[in-house]
């Protein structure tokens, strides 16, 4: 027989072999389940910050290549302007 003491009243009470194993199972089956979804919270909070790292990535990216596109742009026009026989072309 095991002693158990209640953790509300403070009352030592004893229960048979059954009894604890069904005590101790529930104890364990709520302490899984509240790491179970405290792991799931991180792991949800992981891919969040995955995916707005991905998002910042991408845009900081076609930020770069909007940049190259306009300094071509800009590098092309001043040729054009440069060569008049390009202005004829249009």
């Amino acid at each position: 027989m095991h002693e158990i003491i209640c953790p509300h009243c403070r009352k030592a009470f004893k229960i048979d072999e059954a009894g604890y194993a069904d005590i101790l199972k529930q104890v364990r089956d709520g302490a899984f389940e509240q790491q179970l979804h405290e792991r799931l919270e991180l792991a949800e909070q992981d891919k969040r910050n995955a995916i707005e790292l991905a998002q910042a990535k991408a845009a900081s990216e076609m930020q770069k290549s909007a940049v190259a596109k306009d300094s071509e742009i800009q590098a092309l026009k001043g040729k054009r302007s440069t060569n008049p026989s390009l202005e004829d072309m249009n």
